[in-house]
C-alpha cells in the first residue's frame, strides 16, 4: 500500500456563466438609467460630483466596460453624498418622477452593506414619497393600514410585512394626538414632530425590519397629511383674521414679533400667506424651515392681537415619554426580525397655555431638528410693543373672530420674506376665489398630485371638476406667478360649477349669477395675462393658461343651458 495519505477533493465554486454575466450587467445599466436622471439632477444643482457622461440620460446601449465600470463608480459615490433635503427639493422641484426611478434608488439604498443615519432618512421619504405614487387612488377615501402600505410596498420590499411591531406603537399615538390638534402652534408645542424621529433614532438597525419599513413609511405619509392639513387651517385663520381687519378698517398691524415691521400693510401680509401654501423644498436644511413657521404663527398671533382676541388655555395632546437614553442600545442587540418588545411611551393630554414659547421642531420627522431659536415669552413681547394696529376712522362692528389660538412671538431675527409687489386692483383674488383655493389645496394634500395621468378630478359638494396635469402642478409646485394664475383661473371655475349645483337643488340662482360675474372677471384677467406670456413669447405658458381660460369660459357658458 502506498503512504500516501488521500487528499479530499476541493469543491469548486460554480463560476457564472457567460449568459449569467450578460444578464447582470443588463440589469446594473436598466437600473442605471432609471437613476442616473434624478442624480445627474442633484450634480447640476447641488455641484456634488462631476458626471460621467455629460447628457441627462444614460443611452439605451450598455457602453464599453471602461465607461460602463466608470458610470458604476460614480453612481456609487452618489449614493454616499446625497442629502435629505437635496432629495425633497428634487421631489417638489420635478414635474413627474417615475416611480420606477424611485424604487431603484430605494433598492440601491437598502443594498448598502453598512447604512448611515443620512441612509435611513433618505430611504425613510423615498418610501413615502413612493407610497404616495403608487397607491390606488380610492385608499385615500379609507383609512389607511399597515396591509394597504405593505401591499403597495412589495413591488420594493418584496417581504413587507403588515404585522403591527409592539414598539412601533407609540407612531399611532403621535398620529392620534395630530388629530386633536387644530394648528400648528399646538403641534410644535407638544414636540410631535420630534416624537418620530426619536423613535428611529432608537430603533437602530431594526428600521429595516420589513414591518418597521411599512409603520415608518405609513407613519411618515399620514403625518405630512395632518402636518399641512394644519399648515392650511392656520393659513385660513390669518386670512378671515385679515378680512375682519379690513372690514373693520384696520389697514395695518405690528408684525415686529414675526421679523416684519410695526406698520405692516394687511395686503402685504396677505400677500405672504399666500406664499405659505406652496410646498418648502429650498431651505428645509436648517434653522430657516423651522424660522419659517415660528414667523407664520408670529403673523397669526399679531392678526389676533389686533382682533382683541384673548388667549385661553387648552388641553394639547402630547406623547408623555420616549424610549430612555440606552434604547438605542438596546435595540441593537436585539434581532431585525423581533415582533414584540415593551411600549416605549404612552399618551395623555396636559394643559399648555398659549403664550408658552415655541419650541423646536423639525419640519417633518426625517429632517434633523434645528436648534432652538430664542422666542420671547408672550408677556415679554406685550410689554415691549405698543399697541398692536392703526384704525381707519371708522365705527368698529361686532366680529367673528377665528378660533382664539396665539402662538409665541418670535425675534426680529426670523426670516423677512422679500417685498412682494403691492397689488393692484385687479390682480387681488376675491375672499370667494381664496376660499375656494383653500378647499382645493386642502383635497390636493390628501392625494398624491401626480399619478402619470393628463387629468384629475376633485369635489366641491356636488361638483366634480377635472384638473388637467400642469393645473394640478400650479398648486403643488414651488409656485410663481403663472402658477397663481393657473390656480385662479381653476379656482373661478370651481365656483361657477359648484354655484350651478346647488342652483339645480335650490332652485335659485343668485349664487350663480354672483359666481359668473366673478368668472367674466376673472376671464379679462386671465386673457391679459396669455396676452404677456405671449408678448414674452412663453409658449407653454400662453397655452396652459389659454386652455385653462377657455374652460372657465366653456363653465360659464354651460350655465345658460
Amino acid at each position: 500500500m502506498s503512504g500516501l495519505k488521500e487528499r479530499p477533493t476541493p469543491v469548486k465554486e460554480s463560476l457564472p456563466s457567460l449568459g449569467e454575466k450578460a444578464e447582470a450587467i443588463a440589469a446594473a445599466w436598466l437600473e442605471a438609467r432609471l437613476v442616473y436622471p434624478l442624480y445627474f439632477y442633484l450634480t447640476n444643482h447641488f455641484h456634488l460630483e462631476i458626471a460621467p457622461f455629460h447628457e441627462p440620460e444614460l443611452p439605451a446601449a450598455c457602453p464599453a466596460s471602461g465607461l460602463f465600470d466608470r458610470i458604476m463608480r460614480w453612481l456609487g459615490e452618489m449614493d454616499t453624498r446625497i442629502r435629505t433635503n437635496q432629495l425633497r427639493q428634487l421631489l417638489h422641484s420635478l414635474k413627474e418622477i417615475k416611480p420606477e426611478s424611485l424604487r431603484a434608488i430605494i433598492m440601491r439604498l437598502l443594498r448598502r452593506p453598512e447604512k448611515t443615519p443620512t441612509d435611513r432618512d433618505n430611504i425613510d421619504l423615498l418610501l413615502a414619497t413612493y407610497f404616495a405614487l403608487c397607491a390606488p387612488e380610492d385608499l385615500y377615501s379609507c383609512e389607511i393600514t399597515l396591509a394597504d402600505v405593505a401591499q403597495v410596498l412589495r413591488s420594493v420590499i418584496a417581504d413587507a410585512d403588515p404585522t403591527e411591531l409592539e414598539w412601533c406603537v407609540p407612531l399611532n399615538q403621535v398620529l392620534d394626538a395630530m388629530n386633536q390638534c387644530h394648528g400648528l402652534r399646538e403641534v410644535f408645542t407638544a414636540k410631535l414632530l420630534e416624537r418620530g424621529r426619536q423613535l428611529k433614532d432608537a430603533s437602530g438597525f431594526m428600521f429595516y425590519d420589513p414591518a418597521a419599513l411599512v409603520a415608518f413609511t405609513r407613519f411618515n405619509f399620514l403625518l405630512r397629511r395632518s402636518f399641512f392639513r394644519l399648515l392650511h387651517a392656520d393659513l385660513r385663520a390669518i386670512r378671515e383674521g385679515l378680512s375682519e381687519l379690513e372690514r373693520r378698517g384696520i389697514v395695518v398691524v405690528d408684525c415686529r414679533s414675526a421679523g416684519l415691521s410695526a406698520e405692516e400693510p394687511v395686503g402685504r401680509l396677505r400677500e405672504i400667506s399666500l406664499a405659505w401654501r406652496q410646498p418648502i423644498s429650498s431651505d428645509y436644511a436648517a434653522e430657516s424651515a423651522n424660522r419659517t413657521f415660528e414667523q407664520l404663527l408670529a403673523i397669526r398671533d399679531a392678526v389676533e392681537r389686533a382682533l382683541g382676541v384673548i388667549p385661553v388655555d387648552e388641553k394639547i395632546p402630547v406623547i408623555k415619554s420616549m424610549p430612555p437614553s440606552g434604547a438605542k442600545e438596546s435595540a441593537i442587540a436585539e434581532e431585525p426580525s423581533m415582533r414584540s418588545g415593551k411600549p416605549v411611551s404612552t399618551s395623555a393630554p396636559v394643559s399648555v397655555s398659549r403664550g408658552q414659547k415655541l419650541e423646536r421642531a423639525d419640519v417633518t420627522p426625517s429632517v434633523n431638528a434645528p436648534s432652538k431659536s430664542q422666542v420671547p415669552t408672550k408677556s415679554e413681547t406685550q410689554t415691549k410693543l405698543p399697541p398692536a394696529v392703526v384704525v381707519a376712522p371708522v365705527a368698529p362692528t361686532s366680529t367673528s373672530a377665528p378660533r382664539a389660538e396665539v402662538p409665541a412671538s418670535v425675534g426680529a431675527n426670523k426670516i423677512t420674506p422679500q417685498n412682494p409687489p403691492a397689488p393692484s386692483a385687479g390682480n387681488v383674488p376675491s375672499p370667494q376665489l381664496e376660499e375656494c383655493l383653500e378647499r382645493i389645496w386642502e383635497q390636493l394634500i390628501e392625494a398624491p398630485p401626480t399619478r402619470g395621468r393628463s387629468m384629475s378630478t376633485i369635489t366641491l359638494g356636488d361638483a366634480r371638476i377635472l384638473l388637467s396635469a400642469w393645473e394640478v402642478n400650479a398648486f403643488v409646485s414651488d409656485g410663481g406667478q403663472l402658477s397663481e394664475d393657473l390656480r385662479r383661473a381653476v379656482a373661478a371655475r370651481a365656483l361657477v360649477a359648484l354655484a350651478r349645483e346647488e342652483q339645480k337643488h335650490s332652485g335659485s340662482s343668485a349664487n350663480l349669477d354672483a359666481a359668473v360675474a366673478l368668472g367674466r372677471d376673472e376671464m379679462t384677467y386671465l386673457q391679459r395675462r396669455v396676452d404677456e406670456a405671449q408678448r414674452m413669447k412663453n409658449t407653454e405658458a400662453a397655452v396652459n393658461l389659454g386652455i385653462s381660460a377657455r374652460r372657465l369660459l366653456s363653465a360659464m357658458e354651460g350655465t345658460q343651458n
